[in-house]
């Protein structure tokens, strides 16, 4: 077995220590009532291996590194859970429930990302044969994104990048999500996304929504609510215990009038979806222009850093031509306008 391969043994004992005791809760709360609990345990150890896998390659198809550490993770896995001689039947049904796990997830696409745990949740448990099929779902399906983001957090642990708890991102986007509000991580997460920070202090989140609703919504969730000023239009609803700050209707201030950064999803990272980057390398720029003074050289930095990777990866053509038709600074829609097209 090749152990030089860390993220995969790491992976292996996050996935050994873990699963088995979520697999008792899922017992002790009588979700598995009426199932076989042969049947039962096997058909969560494969959706519990398919949730650390997604979790590990949920910013798309996975590196030939990353390939190389799924690979060796199974098999440090299998061989736990099988003796030599069953492995190979093992193999051949985790790949029929990997293919239909990952059809699910397919189905459903990146707009749809936050349902996909459910969704699994739901195709495995017509497989277990509980009799609360329903309820089983509803119980496996937090448990499983727990497995996603452990996973995630596991292998990220490997690299420099430090973030934010994902608990309280969590805490907040779920209401979004109950509400069909679709949101998108910009700010350092976002740069952290490409590569180009290793630390993210708290979680910037856009939404496209009424901030007075989102304030209801979050009535019983302390927070503080920051109205626009200075050179920001827009407003923030900021989340002290959850480092998480939402901005409803990303805009800014500036001599034309006012530049609105809309919400697009363009992309995922470790599971979350991220924002444009077209639209936040405007934003700092416009930060580094006209912000108050002690933050620009900082805003300014990071705007160049995004528009160096935008320089390098090319734009979306559509977002470029949203954004230009803003009232931007001549400088940055100079350099936006003259940027390379994917």
């Amino acid at each position: 077995m090749n152990d030089s391969i860390p993220g995969a043994r790491l992976l292996a004992d996050f996935f050994t220590s873990v699963s088995p005791r979520l697999f008792a809760e899922l017992e002790q709360c009588g979700s598995l009532a009426g199932a076989d609990r042969a049947t039962a345990e096997r058909e969560w150890r494969a959706v519990a291996l398919h949730a650390c896998i997604r979790g590990v390659v949920a910013d798309g198809p996975p590196a030939e590194s990353a390939a190389n550490m799924v690979d060796t993770f199974h098999d440090r896995v299998l061989a736990e859970l099988a003796a030599e001689g069953e492995q190979a039947a093992w193999r051949t049904r985790l790949a029929e429930r990997y293919a239909e796990y990952d059809g699910v997830a397919r189905t459903l696409g990146q707009k749809g990302a936050a349902l996909v745990p459910a969704a699994i949740s739901r195709a495995c448990a017509r497989h277990v044969g509980a009799q609360d099929t329903r309820g089983l779902a509803e119980a496996m399906a937090p448990l499983l994104e727990a497995l996603a983001d452990g996973a995630a957090a596991t292998v990220a642990s490997l690299n420099a990048t430090r973030l934010p708890p994902l608990e309280g991102l969590r805490r907040v986007t779920a209401r979004l999500d109950a509400a069909g509000i679709t949101w998108a991580v910009g700010a350092s997460g976002l740069l952290a996304s490409l590569g180009l920070v290793d630390q993210v202090n708290d979680w910037d989140v856009q939404v496209e929504t009424d901030p007075e609703a989102l304030r209801e919504m979050y009535a019983d969730l302390p927070h503080v609510f920051h109205g626009n000023g200075g050179c920001h239009a827009d407003w923030k609803l900021a989340f002290e215990a959850e480092r998480t700050e939402l901005i409803p209707r990303f805009a800014f201030f500036v001599p034309g009038g006012v530049v609105r950064v809309g919400m697009r999803v363009c992309g995922t990272w470790r599971g979350l979806p991220m924002a444009s980057p077209e639209g936040w390398a405007c934003a700092y720029g416009i930060m580094g222009l006209l912000d108050e003074p002690a933050l620009r050289a900082r805003r300014m930095e990071r705007s160049e850093r995004l528009f160096a990777w935008l320089s390098e990866h090319g734009t979306d053509a559509a977002r470029v031509e949203e954004l230009l038709r803003e009232p931007l600074p001549d400088s940055l829609a100079t350099r936006l306008a003259t940027l390379p097209r994917k």
